[in-house]
Protein backbone atom coordinates (compact mmCIF):
# COMPACT_ATOMS: atom_id res chain seq x y z
CA UNK A 1 0.00 0.00 0.00
CA UNK A 2 3.07 2.23 0.83
CA UNK A 3 4.29 2.28 -2.42
CA UNK A 4 1.15 2.37 -4.58
CA UNK A 5 -0.05 5.41 -2.24
CA UNK A 6 3.74 7.20 -2.92
CA UNK A 7 3.23 6.63 -6.77
CA UNK A 8 -0.50 7.85 -6.27
CA UNK A 9 1.62 10.99 -4.80
CA UNK A 10 3.67 11.83 -7.82
CA UNK A 11 1.46 11.83 -10.21
CA UNK A 12 -1.27 13.63 -8.32
CA UNK A 13 1.62 15.98 -7.90
CA UNK A 14 2.28 16.60 -11.63
CA UNK A 15 -1.33 16.86 -11.90
CA UNK A 16 -1.55 19.07 -9.16
CA UNK A 17 0.80 21.72 -11.40
CA UNK A 18 -0.82 20.68 -14.62
CA UNK A 19 -4.26 21.97 -13.38
CA UNK A 20 -2.25 25.20 -12.20
CA UNK A 21 -1.03 26.36 -14.74
CA UNK A 22 -4.22 25.69 -16.68
CA UNK A 23 -6.19 27.86 -14.66
CA UNK A 24 -3.52 30.33 -14.75
CA UNK A 25 -3.63 30.73 -18.23
CA UNK A 26 -7.44 30.46 -18.74
CA UNK A 27 -9.70 33.74 -18.65
CA UNK A 28 -12.95 32.00 -16.46
CA UNK A 29 -12.67 28.61 -15.52
CA UNK A 30 -13.85 26.11 -17.16
CA UNK A 31 -17.69 24.45 -15.83
CA UNK A 32 -17.23 21.47 -13.98
CA UNK A 33 -19.20 18.52 -13.43
CA UNK A 34 -21.80 19.35 -9.90
CA UNK A 35 -22.02 16.33 -7.41
CA UNK A 36 -25.41 15.58 -6.11
CA UNK A 37 -24.17 13.96 -2.80
CA UNK A 38 -20.83 14.28 -1.36
CA UNK A 39 -21.06 10.25 -1.52
CA UNK A 40 -21.28 10.95 -5.11
CA UNK A 41 -18.28 13.28 -5.49
CA UNK A 42 -16.54 10.74 -3.46
CA UNK A 43 -17.53 7.92 -6.40
CA UNK A 44 -16.50 10.30 -8.94
CA UNK A 45 -12.98 11.15 -7.18
CA UNK A 46 -12.12 7.64 -7.08
CA UNK A 47 -12.91 6.60 -10.65
CA UNK A 48 -10.82 9.45 -11.53
CA UNK A 49 -8.13 8.07 -9.50
CA UNK A 50 -8.76 4.27 -10.84
CA UNK A 51 -8.56 5.43 -14.21
CA UNK A 52 -5.66 7.67 -14.08
CA UNK A 53 -6.79 10.44 -14.29
CA UNK A 54 -5.13 12.92 -11.95
CA UNK A 55 -6.17 16.24 -13.02
CA UNK A 56 -9.89 14.98 -12.64
CA UNK A 57 -9.49 13.82 -9.41
CA UNK A 58 -7.89 17.49 -8.68
CA UNK A 59 -10.57 19.41 -10.14
CA UNK A 60 -13.16 17.26 -8.49
CA UNK A 61 -11.46 17.91 -5.06
CA UNK A 62 -11.77 21.81 -5.62
CA UNK A 63 -15.08 21.48 -7.08
CA UNK A 64 -16.65 19.72 -3.45
CA UNK A 65 -14.32 21.96 -1.54
CA UNK A 66 -16.23 24.85 -2.86
CA UNK A 67 -19.30 23.07 -2.25
CA UNK A 68 -18.36 21.29 1.06
CA UNK A 69 -16.21 22.91 2.95
CA UNK A 70 -14.58 21.48 5.75
CA UNK A 71 -15.89 18.15 5.15
CA UNK A 72 -14.43 15.21 4.09
CA UNK A 73 -12.59 16.88 1.43
CA UNK A 74 -10.78 19.21 3.57
CA UNK A 75 -10.47 23.25 3.53
CA UNK A 76 -8.97 24.94 0.58
CA UNK A 77 -6.03 25.91 2.61
CA UNK A 78 -5.11 22.07 2.83
CA UNK A 79 -3.43 20.01 0.60
CA UNK A 80 -5.47 18.37 -2.29
CA UNK A 81 -3.31 15.51 -2.54
CA UNK A 82 -3.04 14.59 0.79
CA UNK A 83 -6.82 14.85 0.80
CA UNK A 84 -7.00 12.85 -1.80
CA UNK A 85 -4.54 9.84 -0.90
CA UNK A 86 -6.37 10.25 2.60
CA UNK A 87 -9.60 9.66 0.58
CA UNK A 88 -7.99 6.77 -1.85
CA UNK A 89 -6.15 5.09 1.07
CA UNK A 90 -9.54 4.88 3.60
CA UNK A 91 -11.36 3.57 0.35
CA UNK A 92 -8.86 0.79 -0.24
CA UNK A 93 -8.97 -0.29 3.63
CA UNK A 94 -12.87 -0.48 4.25
CA UNK A 95 -13.08 -2.99 6.50
CA UNK A 96 -9.28 -3.58 7.52
CA UNK A 97 -8.35 -2.48 11.18
CA UNK A 98 -4.49 -2.24 11.98
CA UNK A 99 -3.34 -0.99 8.43
CA UNK A 100 -1.18 1.89 7.74
CA UNK A 101 0.80 3.02 4.56
CA UNK A 102 3.93 5.17 4.79
CA UNK A 103 4.43 7.76 2.01
CA UNK A 104 6.80 9.98 0.77
CA UNK A 105 10.13 7.92 1.53
CA UNK A 106 11.93 6.85 -1.79
CA UNK A 107 13.77 4.20 0.21
CA UNK A 108 12.74 0.30 -0.10
CA UNK A 109 10.40 0.10 3.40
CA UNK A 110 10.98 -4.11 3.66
CA UNK A 111 13.35 -3.56 6.34
CA UNK A 112 11.09 -1.27 8.21
CA UNK A 113 8.61 -3.63 7.72
CA UNK A 114 9.93 -6.36 9.10
CA UNK A 115 11.13 -4.67 12.06
CA UNK A 116 7.41 -3.12 12.92
CA UNK A 117 6.40 -6.95 12.58
CA UNK A 118 9.03 -8.38 14.69
CA UNK A 119 8.06 -5.37 17.71
CA UNK A 120 4.19 -6.37 17.12
CA UNK A 121 5.38 -10.41 18.29
CA UNK A 122 7.37 -9.12 20.84
CA UNK A 123 4.74 -6.52 22.32
CA UNK A 124 1.79 -9.69 21.77
CA UNK A 125 4.25 -11.85 23.95
CA UNK A 126 4.55 -9.81 26.42
CA UNK A 127 1.02 -9.08 26.61
CA UNK A 128 0.36 -12.76 26.78
CA UNK A 129 3.53 -13.69 29.42
CA UNK A 130 1.64 -10.25 31.46
CA UNK A 131 -2.17 -12.32 31.82
CA UNK A 132 -0.78 -15.43 32.54
CA UNK A 133 0.81 -14.00 35.84
CA UNK A 134 -1.94 -14.88 38.69
CA UNK A 135 -2.16 -11.92 41.79
CA UNK A 136 -1.46 -13.79 44.51
CA UNK A 137 -3.37 -11.02 47.11
CA UNK A 138 -3.93 -7.46 47.00
CA UNK A 139 -3.09 -5.38 49.76
CA UNK A 140 -5.60 -2.04 49.68
CA UNK A 141 -5.07 0.55 52.45
CA UNK A 142 -7.91 0.17 55.47
CA UNK A 143 -10.04 3.74 54.45
CA UNK A 144 -10.70 3.86 58.05
CA UNK A 145 -7.16 4.57 59.10
CA UNK A 146 -6.58 8.45 59.24
CA UNK A 147 -2.75 8.38 59.35
CA UNK A 148 0.26 5.85 60.69
CA UNK A 149 3.07 5.95 62.30
CA UNK A 150 6.57 4.36 62.41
Amino acid sequence: MSRELSDLKTSLKAAEISVASELATQESPASEPTFSSSEAAVQAILEALKNNEFTTAIRYIRECRMVWPNDIFGSISEDEVQTLLNIYFRHQTLGQTGTFALVGSKQDLSEICIKLMELNREIKDMIRRAQSYRVIKTFLPDSNMTGSSL
